[in-house]
């Protein structure tokens, strides 16, 4: 191992325990044919030629900063995202908590006030749809999500096109490369370093040595992670009533003479999606909300499955019927946001549905009154940032 790095090791210990006790769970690594460094939840990696380029307190910086990636599980959150992209979101997430904690990193660290006390995933979503309009600019193409050219909602039904790409970003250097974990063992490996984080921090606050930004990072990285799509098949499942009936006798008794009845599910009534258009929510996210709305319908069967778009007003309407394949539009709108349309335009079109899920970031005009049956709200804002919705259930929708 490098002496500097052995040194600085041994400096954030001391000086900076939170990190330091982190740090000693990596093994290190010299690695002439990586950029800078890297890090992949076991083995932190650096190339000597690019350590000798920065000072001792850069270097204790970029390590505390491979410590921040792993920490935060960086490398086995990865999933099917751009490598490129998914290390800037990770830097932009991290370098603000390395600096307020009074550590220096390398120049050239990214560092936006756009990002601050945002997740990986959040800004990633910028990135990506930055990525994308850039893309359009150059090949002159226009926005997927323009205004309805009409004063009426666009109505499309099954067979139209949709589609999107994802442009490729370019390469930058960082002083600590996000790499995925490369063990069969992600779940146990990722609970095992939250629950190292948890004790470091401890540590580091009985030493008065956790700094507000740094107690509020891992409060985050500490909890949980939840899959929206399983969430959301949940509440649609739930929402289909299901009930023993003996007009439907329980088969697997009657050859023993007793007549029990089974359990069944009626067919469902429609189900109703509203995508906000109001340029709040970014195409990656229209696009995997899409999916899931296809594979809702495929799984719960809805009488009808009538997907709205709305911004301040409905701007589309498309309606499936059970059996037609689903082939949703893109999402039209780009104005304000309004909740209060859809659940009006629901009513006027004389049903009640099974439920209403509503992806949305939250800011906007709710209805003065519930409706008549469940919804879901599915915000792209961080639940403790979002606002609080006066009905139905909410999850956190973070692609």
């Amino acid at each position: 191992m490098d002496q500097r790095i052995l040194k600085q090791r041994t400096a954030l210990v001391l000086d900076q325990p939170f990190f330091g006790a982190l740090v000693l769970r990596l093994r290190v690594l010299e690695d002439p044919t990586c950029d800078t460094m890297w890090v992949d939840g076991v083995t932190l990696g650096y190339n000597p030629a690019y350590v000798a380029t920065v000072s001792d307190l850069e270097l204790r910086g970029a390590l505390a900063h491979d410590v921040l990636h792993v920490a935060n599980g960086h490398c086995w959150r990865i999933g099917r995202r751009d490598l490129t992209r998914w290390n800037k979101a990770c830097d932009y997430a991290i370098n603000p908590i390395v600096k307020a904690a009074g550590m220096l990193l390398p120049e050239g660290a990214l560092d936006d006030a756009r990002f601050h006390g945002r997740s990986a995933e959040e800004i990633y979503a910028v990135l990506t749809q930055e990525a994308r309009e850039e893309a359009n600019r150059g090949s002159g193409g226009g926005e997927q999500n323009g205004p309805s050219d009409h004063g009426e909602p666009a109505v499309r039904t099954a067979g139209d096109p949709a589609g999107d790409s994802e442009p490729a970003s370019g390469a930058e250097p960082s002083c600590g490369e996000v790499r995925p974990y490369p063990g069969p063992d992600v779940q146990a490996k990722d609970a095992e370093w939250k629950i190292a984080t948890l004790q470091a921090a401890k540590a580091a606050s009985m030493r008065g040595s956790l700094h507000g930004v740094m107690e509020a990072m891992v409060n985050q990285a500490a909890e949980p992670s939840v899959d929206w799509r399983a969430m959301l098949l949940r509440f649609a499942q739930q929402s289909a009533d299901s009930d023993y009936s003996f007009a439907r006798p329980n088969r697997r008794y009657l050859h023993l003479g007793f007549y029990l009845p089974s359990l069944y599910a009626p067919a469902v009534g429609d189900a109703v999606f509203v995508r906000d258009s109001s340029g709040s929510v970014f195409d990656e996210t229209q696009a995997q909300f899409a999916a899931e709305i296809t594979r809702v319908a495929e799984t719960v069967q809805p009488a009808r499955l009538i997907v709205l778009d709305c911004d301040v007003r409905v701007t589309q309407v498309q309606v499936f019927e059970r059996g037609e394949p689903v082939e949703l539009a893109p999402v039209k709108g780009g104005g304000g946001t309004s909740f209060t349309e859809p659940f009006r335009l629901v009513q006027q079109m004389d049903t009640v549905p099974a439920f209403l899920v509503y992806l949305t970031d939250m800011d906007g005009a709710f209805p003065d009154a519930p409706p008549d049956y469940p919804v879901l709200w599915a915000s792209v804002t961080p639940l403790e940032r979002a606002r609080v919705a006066p009905f139905g259930e909410t999850i956190e929708v973070i692609v």
